[in-house]
């Protein structure tokens, strides 16, 4: 088994450094936003990608067809396409007159380069084939960023669970007491699925990213007619990019491609949304197992003081829980986008930007609060045992029935279903009367023939009756702590 020092915890990544000067009023880049996904998305930043693949576009020309561009003019283009050269109220001032942002991008990138460079920008494109593989970039860049983040909170589920190993607890089935296991035991299962949804990241990371070079409909109309080889130029664009393509896209490769990048943030919201509501489940009075130990005192209510005993609402749970259902939102709109009429309509082009620029930065936002409060989150080990021992034994009922049915266990075993029912039986006197399960067992003929009283003092202690939750967390731990999704 793999060994993690408990005394040197996975430390929750932060929303924004200290001290970072954080605009609450610009919502999904502030108050719901973190620092490293709000430098990959907004207005300048998404000019510095179409800027960068306008860059790329020249240098992979200039490579293949040097008898066309040039390298030295390439590399001119290549110098000035930053914001460092051009000035992005620039860019905006001619989108303002012309309605159309690459033409803006276009038109700056020529006046800080020379007229021979010039005739160079955007050659053998459409507007589509800047936009494209610069939103291709910032995805790749945000799923990067994702993964990290979700690995962050996997790992702190990790440590809990082996911090709780030994740790009574009661786990339900359909809210009533089920059979007792380890209070780590739940975090190793959100962690495996943290883990399972990071393969799915990366498979559509791998797959799904792409980007494109084809003119108007994806045909390489203007490649033909400069003598060029467009599949070849496509192929070679987006390797030098580091992102994928279609062989035959429309004027947009299929838009299914997007709608699995936000499937992957859906499925891994509904994983979070499951931890959120489990904390959540676990800090509520009745089952009061939880306490929020952070240093950071939390108010809880004006009109009800004694929440601040409690740190507060679990307000941090239920933000994800938002997080989760705005997620669920933009995967029904990104599955209604993929209606294309070929070869392209606007109709997805409008909330994609939206959706995916705000999409992103909350989800990150969301991951990072959880994974706070996954890390302060303390047990209160006395209430987690008692729920264990106040089922009065009758969550043993299945091991004991197991062994009156086994002929390793008893010289006379029973057929299943007398044992089944006598057990429903005996263990539903044993609650309704509130009398331990054992004192029941033992004043029955049919028990103590078979099994005798300190096997069945063994084999109805609630606390020692937990399977195999220790292994399982072992498991867990070994396959998935501290993997790298994308390395």
């Amino acid at each position: 088994m793999m060994q993690i020092n408990l005394e040197e915890l996975t430390q929750p990544k932060p929303r924004f450094p200290k001290k970072y000067p954080v605009d609450p009023a610009t919502l999904a880049a502030g108050r719901y936003g973190t620092l490293e996904m709000v430098e990959i998305w907004g207005d300048k930043k998404t000019f510095e990608y179409s800027l960068g693949v306008q860059a790329q576009a020249a240098l992979t020309l200039a490579r293949l067809y040097p008898d066309i561009v040039s390298m030295d003019l390439a590399e001119e283009i290549a110098e000035k396409a930053s914001l460092e050269h051009i000035d992005a109220n620039r860019i905006r001032e001619v989108e303002a007159d012309t309605g159309h942002d690459v033409i803006a991008i276009n038109t700056a990138l020529e006046e800080v380069v020379s007229r021979e460079a010039g005739a160079h920008i955007n050659k053998a494109k459409t507007s589509a084939d800047t936009t494209q593989p610069a939103k291709a970039l910032q995805f790749k860049a945000s799923l990067e960023l994702i993964a990290d983040s979700v690995e962050n909170l996997r790992d702190i589920l990790i440590e809990k669970s082996m911090y709780w190993i030994d740790k009574p607890h009661m786990d339900t089935s359909h809210w009533y007491d089920a059979v007792p296991s380890v209070a780590g035991r739940p975090f190793a299962h959100y962690a495996e699925m943290l883990g399972s949804g990071l393969n799915f990241l990366k498979f559509v990371y791998e797959n799904s990213i792409i980007g494109k070079w084809g003119d108007a409909t994806g045909n390489h109309h203007s490649a033909v007619a400069l003598g060029i080889d467009g599949i070849q130029l496509q192929r070679e664009y987006c390797k030098d990019l580091g992102i994928g393509f279609m062989d035959a896209p429309a004027q947009l490769p299929g838009l299914e491609f997007e709608a699995d990048i936000t499937y992957v943030m859906a499925r891994l919201g509904e994983t979070m949304n499951n931890i959120a509501k489990y904390i959540a489940w676990g800090r509520s009075d009745d089952v009061n197992i939880f306490i929020n130990t952070s240093p950071k005192k939390k108010k809880g209510s004006s009109a009800m003081p004694h929440k601040d005993a409690k740190m507060g609402n679990p307000i941090a749970e239920e933000q994800f829980m938002s997080v989760r259902n705005y997620l669920q939102g933009n995967m029904m709109t990104a599955l209604a986008n993929c209606e294309l009429p070929y070869a392209r309509n606007l109709a997805a082009s409008a909330n994609a930007r939206i959706n995916f620029e705000d999409g992103f930065k909350f989800l990150d936002h969301g991951i990072r609060r959880l994974a706070n409060i996954a890390f302060w989150i303390g047990l209160r080990e006395e209430r987690s045992k008692e729920r264990v021992l106040r089922s009065y034994g009758v969550v043993t009922s299945q091991q004991v029935m197991t062994y009156l049915t086994d002929h390793r266990k008893v010289s006379n075993p029973m057929i299943r279903s007398e044992a089944h029912d006598l057990m429903g039986e005996l263990a539903t006197h044993a609650w309704n009367n509130k009398i331990p399960f054992i004192d029941v067992l033992l004043k029955n003929e049919e028990v103590t023939s078979r099994l005798d009283t300190e096997t069945l003092r063994e084999i109805t202690n609630p606390v020692d009756y937990i399977g195999q939750s220790r292994k399982i967390i072992e498991i867990v731990l070994d396959k998935h702590y501290r993997l790298e999704t994308l390395s």
